[in-house]
C-alpha cells in the first residue's frame, strides 16, 4: 500500500461514500474532513474525525480480520482496533483511531518493557479461534530469500560498498529449512505497527491485514529488524520457550530478508518514506552483525 501525504485527496464518489456512512451510522457529521492515509491495489485507509476507515476489495480478508479483531479485543488488556462498523456490501471496516505515534518514528523505541506487552498480545492472538479463521501462509524460506534478492539488486546504490558486501554473504547463503510449524502472528509486526506515547509506553497495536497462520519466526525476525535482538529473544523465549540455535537463525534470517524488503520500499519514495531509510541506517549493524 502506498501511503499518502497529509491531506491527500479524497475522490468526490469517496467523500460521498464516507459522508452516508458517518450519517447512516452516526459517526461523523457531514461537515467532518476525511484524508487519505494509504491507498492501494487493495485496499484505501482514510480518517475522519476520530475513526478510521477502510475500504477493501478483498471482502473475505475483511471478514477474517473483523473476526479476528473482535476475538482478540476480549482476550488481551493491548489495545488493538475494535470494529465499529463493518460493512460487507461496501467492503468497509470502521474503527476508531488509537493514541500514540508509530514506534517506527522514535530513535529511542525501547520503552518499559516493550517485551511484555508484545508477548501479553501475542500470546493472545494465539489462544483464540475466531470464525472464520486466519489463512495460513505458504510463501517458503527459499521464496523469502529470493525476494530478498531482487530487493538487493534494488538497493545496492543505497547500501554501499562494505554493507552491500556483508549483505551479499547473506544472500549466498542456503535459507533455514521451511517447516510446518504454523502459529497465529500479526505477520507485518514491524515498528511502524507499534503505537507509543510520549514516555515509549505501547498504546495500541494496529494494521492486522496480514494476520496468518505463518512460521513463528516472522513476527519475531521484525521485532530483532527494528527493536534489537534482546527484544526480539525476550518475546521468543516468552511465548515457546528457550530460544534454540535453530529458532535464532530463523529470526535472523526472517529479520535481514524483511530488513531488505524495507529498504527497497523505502526507495521507491526517499522523500517520503524517510522514517523507514532513517531505521534502516540505524538497526543495520544489529540485523547483520550478529546471529
Amino acid at each position: 500500500m502506498t501511503l499518502q501525504p497529509a491531506g491527500a485527496t479524497v475522490t468526490p464518489s469517496e467523500r460521498t461514500m464516507l459522508t452516508d456512512l458517518g450519517g447512516r451510522h452516526h459517526l461523523w457529521s457531514d461537515e467532518a474532513e476525511p484524508t487519505t492515509l494509504a491507498r492501494g491495489s487493495e485496499n484505501t485507509t482514510f480518517a475522519v474525525d476520530g475513526f478510521i476507515a477502510r475500504r477493501t476489495t478483498d471482502v473475505e480478508a475483511l471478514a477474517r480480520e473483523v473476526a479476528m479483531l473482535d476475538a482478540l479485543a476480549d482476550t488481551t488488556s493491548v489495545p488493538v482496533p475494535l470494529p465499529v462498523v463493518h460493512r460487507p456490501d461496501l467492503g468497509v471496516l470502521v474503527y476508531r483511531r488509537l493514541p500514540g505515534t508509530p514506534l517506527l518514528r522514535r530513535p529511542d523505541r525501547l520503552g518499559a518493557r516493550v517485551d511484555r506487552v508484545l508477548i501479553d498480545v501475542l500470546r493472545a492472538l494465539r489462544r483464540i479461534r475466531p470464525d472464520p479463521p486466519l489463512v495460513v501462509d505458504e510463501h517458503p524460506n527459499e521464496a523469502w530469500l529470493a525476494d530478498a534478492r531482487v530487493d538487493f539488486e534494488a538497493t545496492g546504490s543505497y547500501l554501499g560498498t562494505e554493507r552491500a558486501a556483508i549483505v551479499g554473504v547473506f544472500l549466498e547463503e542456503a535459507p533455514p529449512p521451511t517447516r510446518s510449524l504454523r502459529v497465529a502472528q500479526h505477520n507485518d509486526l514491524g515498528a511502524e505497527h507499534i503505537l507509543v506515547d510520549e514516555r515509549g509506553q505501547v498504546t495500541g497495536i494496529i494494521d492486522w491485514t496480514d494476520a496468518a497462520l505463518a512460521d513463528p519466526a516472522r513476527d519475531t525476525g521484525l521485532l530483532l529488524r527494528d527493536l534489537g535482538s534482546a527484544v526480539a529473544l525476550a518475546v521468543s523465549a516468552g511465548l515457546d520457550g528457550p530460544v534454540t540455535a535453530d529458532e535464532r537463525a530463523r529470526i535472523y534470517f526472517h529479520a535481514r530478508c524483511k530488513w531488505l524488503e524495507d529498504v527497497a520500499y523505502a526507495l521507491e519514495d526517499p522523500a517520503g518514506r524517510v522514517a523507514y531509510l532513517e531505521s534502516s541506517g540505524r538497526t543495520f549493524e544489529h540485523v547483520f552483525g550478529g546471529t
